[in-house]
């Protein structure tokens, strides 16, 4: 990265920069490789990064996706990964320029962070040097209510904690990186496009240096999304939105074919494994990883979510016979270790020819790899149990104990006589469809209409709800509403007389938050609520986003979740403050039906 005298020079004092004012000068590497003189070897493989979404957008945007990385043991968890926090911060355009809330969000983050991860390095990087100056402030005000974590607040050039501008943050790595954009709204709710060094030419670069510096995880904190940021020509402040956005939502957002695209097994001989293992009741995932390197096969570990037991790496003969191959897996191996992998390796003719002994070796290894990761110690520990000092330390607490109020989701299942069904659109087939209707309801209940005909149509064989069909759906729906056996709340199907049950994901049934009724939703939120009073607002979306096995709370999931909790303070259920929630009422919400 070019250096600059960025926040050193006289235009930085009004927190306003010319972006058509090129850097000083280029750096020596630039120099270099124009000179046609050096020849230049790009370094392709990516070490720093323990999970891959962590590089995946840089390796995205700025390397054309020709780095080489490798996927973590950790598909997901609350540890690792990019995480986004609105702090709903004001940007003070005057003398300060900097954003005091935001910074207390920082500071809150950052005790949190030490009392849950003893053991993870953390640096904090801002846009700005005011922005900078305001969370050294704001740590130093946080620690005085917790001195027994000064001893993380030291010196130590390599793994202690810092706080650092943009323009001074190269080279540095640490476990977890918080990134504060300090921009935001100002007094007046007016949101600048000026975004300090990432409005020049080569801003990108800034980013790209300041969000691949972590290990683990990277939490962007900003007083603004994605969505305020409008399109622009501006390459660097283009790039700086699509962060934002990959923040909120994830690698969803990126090209298909780095990070959505379908994986399929690559041989026969990979199918043929896997159907092994899945006979032997373990959920097996091909090709496993983002870009450069995956590995063949990767076995869920049966109770710790969102992590992989082993991967199983698939070798044909010719790759058995190659020396170089041998030593290049050799050190991909120890990359794959270093990052927390089980591996075991089957060659195709030991498959084919002594199948037997194969899947014996497999089997054990397998089931010493799950036995392993059984007994050792949570990889994402709970924060202490003391009474949390900070919103950040409540948003720690993962992986709850058994909560009596919530179980498992349940999903019904209707057989039915295939040979002896009429037609789905006619009205003989109606008796029937009802029928179905009642059994999915008295497990599923509330459920959202759509789901409830799609295990209706699913229950009937058929491939499609056309227009005859969804109508005769319709009016069953309505005749069950008139004889009082069911209820309709907006889109979703009540089973009179039933409760509302707060459910997570089980059964194989993943729930969007539009298939979660609000009765259900809210009954969660004041549980939550009462496991944790004083929690702020986006730690508790946080949580119950958590609960409910989102990766992301993404802005339908904030937004939707932020009218529950304004419809629940406006009905005194809880207060309203959502800074600091405690809950008004010590009685549940009416759960009959």
């Amino acid at each position: 990265m070019p250096p600059t005298n960025f926040f050193g020079s006289a235009e930085a004092e009004d927190g306003e920069y010319d972006e058509d004012v090129p850097d000083s000068f280029e750096s020596l590497l630039d120099l270099c490789k124009a000179s046609g003189v050096i020849p230049s070897l790009p370094l392709r493989w990516h070490y720093r990064s323990r999970h891959e979404d962590l590089i995946a957008f840089s390796n995205h945007e700025f390397y054309d996706s020709g780095l080489i990385t490798f996927p973590g043991a950790y598909e997901s968890g609350p540890d690792v990964g990019v995480r986004f926090h609105h702090a709903n911060g004001v940007y003070s355009r005057g003398a300060g320029r900097d954003n005091r809330i935001e910074a207390e969000a920082v500071a809150q983050l950052v005790l949190g962070h030490y009392a849950a991860h003893p053991g993870r390095s953390l640096g904090v990087v801002a846009m700005s040097e005011p922005q900078a100056r305001a969370i050294e402030e704001a740590v130093e005000r946080a620690r005085e209510s917790r001195p027994d974590l000064d001893a993380f607040f030291t010196g130590d050039r390599l793994d202690g904690f810092f706080v650092k501008n943009l323009e001074t943050v190269q080279g540095d790595e640490r476990d977890v990186i918080i990134l504060s954009a300090g921009y935001g709204p100002d007094q007046h709710g007016k949101l600048s496009m000026n975004f300090g060094p990432l409005n020049k030419a080569d801003g990108w670069r800034r980013l790209n240096v300041a969000i691949t510096r972590a290990r683990y995880r990277v939490d962007v904190v900003a007083s603004f999304t994605a969505a305020h940021v409008p399109d622009s020509d501006n390459v660097s402040r283009q790039h700086f939105k699509r962060y934002l956005e990959y923040a909120e939502r994830g690698p969803a957002i990126l090209a298909q074919r780095v990070v959505a695209e379908v994986a399929y097994f690559e041989s026969d001989f990979e199918e043929s494994v896997a159907a092994v293992l899945s006979g032997w009741g373990y959920d097996v995932v091909p090709q496993v990883g983002v870009a450069g390197f995956r590995i063949d096969l990767g076995i869920r570990h049966p109770d710790q979510l969102g992590r992989y037991a082993i991967g199983i790496e698939c070798d044909g003969v010719m790759y058995h016979s190659s020396p170089v191959a041998r030593d290049r897996d050799r050190l991909r191996d120890q990359v794959l270790r270093g990052l927390g992998w089980e591996l075991h390796r089957i060659w195709s003719t030991d498959w084919y020819r002594s199948k037997g002994d194969a899947e014996r070796r497999l089997r054990a290894a397998v089931e010493a790899a799950v036995e392993k990761h059984r007994v050792l110690a949570p990889a994402h520990p709970a924060a202490p149990v003391e009474e949390p000092l900070s919103k950040v330390e409540m948003e720690a607490i993962a992986d709850a104990p058994d909560r009596s109020w919530s179980v498992p989701y349940r999903k019904a299942e209707v057989r039915l006589l295939q040979s002896a069904l009429p037609e789905m659109h006619l009205s003989d087939a109606q008796p029937l469809i009802q029928h179905v209707f009642m059994q999915v309801l008295d497990v599923e209940s509330p459920i959202h209409r759509d789901q409830l005909y799609l295990r209706t149509r699913d229950a009937w064989g058929v491939k499609r709800l056309g227009e005859r069909i969804q109508a005769n759906l319709d009016d069953v729906l309505g005749q069950l509403r008139a004889c009082g056996e069911v209820l309709l709340d907006q889109e979703f199907v009540f089973r009179r007389g039933g409760a509302v049950v707060v459910r997570v994901p089980g059964d194989g049934v993943e729930r969007k938050i539009a298939h979660i009724a609000a009765a259900e939703r809210e009954a969660a939120i004041l549980a939550l609520i009462g496991e944790s009073p004083g929690i702020s607002e986006n730690d508790l979306v946080t949580e119950v986003s958590r609960f409910f096995g989102w990766r992301r709370s993404g802005p339908e999931i904030t937004s939707t979740l932020g009218k529950d909790l304004r419809r629940l303070s406006r009905e005194r259920y809880l207060s309203a403050d959502l800074d600091r929630i405690v809950l008004l009422r010590d009685g549940d919400r009416p759960g009959g039906f």
